[in-house]
C-alpha cells in the first residue's frame, strides 16, 4: 500500500489539529500513525517538505528530533484542507 503526498499530507494534518498542536506546541510523533515503511519514505519526506514550503508546519530541532507544529498564520487555509480531505461524512 502507498500512499500519495496528499494522503500523507492529510494524516498529518487531521493528527495535528485533533491534538490542537498549533504555534509553539510541538509534538514529533506525527508519523506513528503512519504504517512503518511508509515512515522514511519518499512520498512521507515530499509531503513534509511541500508543508514546510507552504508554511503550514513549523519545525523546531529539538533533542536531535524535529518537532512540528501548525502554523496559526495558515489556519484558514490548512482548515480548508481539514474540511476537504479530512472532515468528509
Amino acid at each position: 500500500m502507498n500512499l500519495s503526498p496528499l494522503d500523507i499530507k492529510a494524516r498529518i494534518v487531521r493528527k495535528l489539529v485533533q491534538w490542537r498542536k498549533w504555534g509553539g506546541s510541538h509534538t514529533e510523533n506525527i508519523l506513528n500513525g503512519l504504517p512503518n515503511h511508509l515512515k522514511g519514505h519518499k512520498n512521507t519526506k515530499t509531503a513534509l517538505k511541500e508543508m514546510e514550503k507552504d508554511e503550514w508546519i513549523i519545525p523546531a530541532k529539538k533533542t536531535n528530533e524535529t518537532h512540528y507544529s501548525l502554523n496559526p498564520k495558515k489556519a484558514s487555509e490548512i482548515m480548508q484542507f481539514y474540511e476537504r480531505y479530512i472532515n468528509k461524512p
